[in-house]
Formats: structure tokens, sequence, C-alpha cells
């Protein structure tokens, strides 16, 4: 199903505000992802690009769509002309993340997904994902711009995992290169199309960081 749209980036997020998920299946979500990143095609330009994608919370829902080669250089135009420095890339990434979930919302009906999944039972919601789903996604698309050199300054890393008694979560994860330092790709409190946060590990783990009101940086 292909569903025609526009969207409109947003140019900051909202703040961040907690939540509460269910019990995991991330093995075989996992499992998933490693295949799906196992048999993607040497990319050209003059190719659609088969990309796996998952939806409807833990990846009940598994797909491949095909990116023509003009949706994919809409994505990958964020990252020209090249970063200057490790934060000037974030910011490319957020764009090109950003981005990417719009072209996929053309494919599939996560152009209906919205940020936080808190409502009664939002897994009853078409096109609808949880933190399970949109790292999985967000990880797919960091390696493939990893894959084709847009990366520069920084690496992929596994996804991120907190959690505390009650809650858990799930998010995208790079590394800089020079510094060593990780940092969150998070596009699970924000609608489709939207930038994702990217904010250090090591603070994002920190569960008050959820609670924080202050202005989004970096």
């Amino acid at each position: 199903m292909k569903v025609k749209t526009s969207y409109r980036l947003a140019t900051e997020p909202r703040p961040l505000v907690g939540h509460r998920t269910a019990a995991f299946k991330f093995v075989s979500i996992l499992v998933f992802w490693a295949i799906g990143m196992a048999i993607l095609p040497g990319i050209s330009q003059a190719e659609d690009l088969n990309v796996p994608i998952c939806y409807g919370f833990s990846c009940k829902t598994r797909v491949v769509i095909s990116v023509t080669p003009a949706e994919w250089q809409s994505v990958v135009g964020w990252f020209s002309p090249s970063a200057s420095s490790a934060a000037d890339e974030r910011q490319q990434i957020r764009k090109a993340i950003g981005w990417m979930e719009v072209i996929v919302g053309n494919h599939t009906p996560t152009y209906l997904d919205k940020g936080l999944n808190l409502e009664k039972k939002p897994q009853e919601k078409i096109g609808q994902m949880d933190c399970i789903d949109e790292s999985k996604n967000t990880t797919t698309y960091l390696a493939l711009f990893e894959q084709q050199g847009h990366l520069r300054w920084h690496r992929v890393l596994d996804p991120a995992y907190r959690r505390s008694m009650f809650d858990a979560h799930w998010a995208g994860q790079i590394q800089e290169l020079k510094t060593s330092t990780a940092f969150v790709v998070d596009s699970w409190f924000q609608d489709n199309g939207m930038l994702p946060y990217i904010r250090e590990s090591n603070v994002w783990k920190d569960l008050r960081w959820t609670a924080l009101v202050s202005p989004y940086r970096d």
C-alpha cells in the first residue's frame, strides 16, 4: 500500500514526558533486523533500495519496502555538504531520520504514527509504533547511512536500553568516533516525520531526564 501525502519536518521537538511499555519480544526482533541488514543489496543510485520496516508494537508487522532512487536521494541529501563537525553531523542525522520516516510513511501506514503511546490500547491504532519499532527502524536507517559512507564522525551502535521498576525504553544509538561518546537517536517521542531527539546515552539512561522541561539542545 502506498499512501500519497505530504509532511513538513518540525524545527524542534516538544518537551519529553515519561512512558510505560509492555514486556518486549526483543530477541525475535533483533533476528528480524539482523536478517534484514544482511539481505540489503549493494546500493546503486539506479536501483530501488529494499528496506526492512516494522510497526504495530514489538514489530508485530514486518514488511520490506522498495525506496526509489529519487526518494533515497531526498533522504541522504541532508548529508550534503559533509558536516564540518560531529555536532553538525548529528543535526544532519536528525533531519535525515525525520525525512526517512516521511518516505517510509508513503509506503506503509506509519504516516499515522503519533508520538508516545500512552493512550488506551494504542496498539489498536493502525500504523502506531512503540519504542521497539522506532528503535529498530532508526537503527536500520542509521546502518544504511553508515554503509553508504554518509557518517564521517560517527558509527552505529546497537540500540540503547534503559529500565526501572515500571518503565523500559529502547532507542537507536550512535558513537562519536573522536570522543567515543555514545548518543541515542530517539524518535519515539515525536509524530512521524518529526525530528528525533539526540542526547548523550549516559544522560538519556538517567530516568530523571524525561522530566526535564528545559529547552532541547543539540
